[in-house]
């Protein structure tokens, strides 16, 4: 906690700096270096700014220094405006000048080759060793506008001046978050704190997040990135986020390529580094943008600050055709377009006898003449309380006057959280009216369903419980350090708290014969070996063995036949095991993400993995009760619960399973790569379910 609290307040000195130096400063207003400079002296910059530049003495009206050394003042904030090759020896020199945070323009590091790299982690340790925080290099600046203070060379703030709102951006790329501004101030949206973090030498997307989090006028946080370094960090600020009702909209872009490890593993190639995110997300109640426009709409939909929990959504308009529209979208998004209620059925009849009163409620275009009637029909879907959300579509009628004869005042003053939104187009004094009034104003009717689904989705996050922490594992349980045989890796499981199949291992025919005897007849056999991976296109599994002698016949089988596919291959022996008919076969998987820990996964197997990738994923750990949610969102859950007269399958003990899967690989975050168990098998209820194969990878992480 001191440690976050350091580093929070040192971004505080970064966004909100008494003084500016800029290095690199340059007279052309145009230019990189002069950009900054201009929109400092433009927007009265409360505080001395300082142009460093050795070949002018005065640059855009200031006196220019040689050197950030020969400034006289103290330099909270310096701006790095320098080729590559210069900027290493600047932060020595800031470093000896005592200043608090750096801003690098310069391109030229990382993104370039080793050379570069090599020369970002020398800055670096030069400013950690001087606490010095540097955001960048290669970004396009920060801003914090309720300080006056811009610090960037786009040029979207010049031709679309700062507005005082409840937004706050940070991207990770310069010119998307150049476009976001922009985007923003297009749409009407005030924004608080801008930020680019390029290469993210030091300051990153995470470090943004939770200061705008702490930042008591930022109400709703944009957010662009393309990778987490720090995982944990950013899962701290989605949380605190989620904790302080802060909605985040987040776009991040870059899908996984699959890890070297996929050809021994199910897991690693269902579970990429983009779906962990999307899984991160989900799960401290972030909103997934994919598009420019629901980036901005949701953000826009979010500063009303009206979450409804429900998913119930009306619709109002004057063309039954935008209705129909609407209403294919709104259940395509997961809506309920509920049909309204008879009695308020009844009363609309009684405002306008000819509308389509089921919902969508259609007045007609008899709204043109008697413009009242919206607020009357409004009231009406309101006060039944029947709706979550409701959309009013009134296509183009555009005239303030008209509009205020709707009675859409009177409306939101008799009903002010009533989560309304206005599909209307209207110009800028009208937009600006009906916004204070608290109505969200999207003309394009689907997009505003789309709003409403994004409101209803973070009120249900809101309103969501945290499950109940999930228990400890008994003992510690660890995994050894190289890839051990199925036989072993379900042995590790069991004491874990997983069920496994009844099994015995045998490294002889006779053992074979006297292990299947044991277990009792038919059994099944399977070659034991981490060298071949795919043992079934070996012919390495035998089914339906019915007596010993079959059983030291098969045991001789499998080792030649492992012999003859592979040579040098280490064989461990055959496994034994009973022959099972019944139950689902489902597949649990572990993933560890390098920057946000292990991540377990569940499907139902065979073709549902294979070919439809019917899969869904929690963070670990987590307890039964969030298992049970989890296996519910596969599409082929049906086939578990029960589907066409099958017995239900005995779905407590795989979400028993499945937590103890996920406090297994919390434990051993360090020590596994991925896990895969598959199949695992789910029998009818009450009769438990278990491990028949199981694959444990180790880290080989540092």
């Amino acid at each position: 906690m001191e440690a976050q609290a350091v580093s929070q307040k040192s971004l505080e000195t970064m966004f909100r700096p008494k003084s500016i130096a800029i290095l690199g400063a340059s007279r052309d207003e145009n230019k990189i270096g002069g950009r900054p400079l201009k929109y400092l002296k433009h927007y009265a910059f409360d505080g001395p700014i300082y142009p460093v530049n050795p070949n002018y003495p005065k640059i855009q009206g200031l006196k220019a220094y040689k050197s950030i050394l020969e400034v006289g003042g103290d330099v909270d904030l310096a701006l790095i405006v320098l080729p590559a090759a210069a900027v290493v020896q600047a932060i020595r020199d800031c470093a000896e000048k005592g200043v608090n945070a750096v801003v690098i323009f310069s391109a030229g590091f990382a993104e370039t080759g080793e050379e570069g790299h090599a020369a970002e982690l020398e800055m670096r340790r030069i400013a950690e060793q001087a606490g010095i925080r540097i955001v960048g290099p290669n970004c396009m600046g920060i801003a914090a506008f309720d300080h006056n203070m811009i610090i960037t060379f786009g040029v979207s703030m010049l031709n679309l001046p700062p507005a005082l709102g409840p937004v706050s951006i940070v991207s990770q790329s310069g010119a998307y978050g150049n476009v976001a501004y922009a985007e923003a101030r297009q749409r009407h949206l005030g924004v608080r704190l801008w930020a680019t973090t390029g290469n993210e030498a030091d300051v990153n997307v995470a470090d943004c997040l939770n200061y705008y989090v702490e930042d008591p006028e930022t109400k709703v946080i944009l957010m662009y990135f393309e990778a987490s370094r720090d995982g944990a960090k950013l899962m701290a600020g989605l949380a605190a986020a989620k904790e302080a009702r802060k909605p985040v909209v987040a776009i991040k872009v870059g899908s996984s390529d699959v890890g070297a490890e996929a050809a021994l593993s199910h897991t690693n190639s269902l579970v990429g580094s983009d779906s962990v995110v999307d899984t991160v997300l989900k799960k401290y109640n972030a909103y997934r943008a994919y598009s420019m426009d629901e980036f901005f709409d949701i953000g826009y939909a979010f500063t009303s600050g009206l979450f409804p929990a429900g998913n119930r959504i009306g619709l109002v308009t004057i063309s039954g055709g935008a209705g129909i529209l609407m209403s294919d979208h709104a259940v395509k998004l997961g809506l309920d377009v509920a049909r309204l209620s008879a009695a308020a059925q009844d009363k609309v009849r009684e405002v306008i006898p000819f509308a389509g009163t089921r919902n969508p409620v259609d007045i007609t275009g008899q709204a043109v003449n008697q413009p009242d009637i919206l607020e009357q029909c409004l009231n009406i879907m309101i006060e039944a309380d029947e709706y979550d959300v409701i959309i009013v579509y009134l296509a183009g009628m555009t005239s303030l006057e008209f509009l205020q004869r709707t009675g859409l005042t009177r409306v939101r003053e008799k009903h002010p959280k009533a989560a309304i939104i206005l599909s209307i187009t209207m110009d800028e004094e009208a937009w600006h009216i009906f916004n204070d009034l608290n109505y969200l104003v999207i003309p394009d009717p689907t997009r505003a369903v789309g709003a409403a689904a994004g409101l209803m989705q973070m009120g249900q996050g809101y309103a969501k419980a945290e499950p109940p922490a999930p228990p400890s594992l008994p003992a510690p349980v660890e995994v050894p350090a190289e890839t051990v045989n199925e036989v072993e890796a379900k042995r590790i499981l069991a004491k874990a708290g997983v069920p496994v199949v009844d099994e015995r291992l045998a490294t002889s025919a006779a053992e074979a014969g006297r292990a299947a005897a044991e277990i009792g007849f038919p059994v099944a056999m399977k070659l034991v070996s981490t060298d071949i991976l795919h043992k079934s296109e070996i012919g390495g599994v035998l089914l339906g063995i019915g007596d010993e002698a079959a059983a030291r016949n098969g045991y001789d089988t499998l080792i030649e036949r492992a012999r003859t596919a592979q040579s040098d291959a280490k064989i461990d022996g055959v496994v034994v095991a009973p022959m099972i008919s019944g139950g689902v076969e489902t597949i649990l998987g572990v993933k560890v993400d390098p920057a946000f820990g292990p991540v377990v996964l569940f499907g139902l197997g065979g073709i549902f993995v294979e070919l439809l990738g019917d899969v869904t994923q929690r963070l670990a750990p987590f307890g039964a009760q969030e298992a049970h949610g989890m296996m519910r969102e596969v599409k082929g859950f049906p086939l578990l619960d029960g589907a066409r007269g099958a017995a239900p399958a005995d779905i407590d003990a795989l979400a028993e399973a499945l937590s103890r899967l996920s406090q297994f690989a919390h434990e051993n975050r360090d020590r596994i790569e991925s896990i895969d168990i598959n199949p695992f098998l789910v029998l009818p209820k009450g009769q438990g379910a278990f491990a028949v194969d199981a694959l444990i990878i180790p880290s080989n992480r540092p």
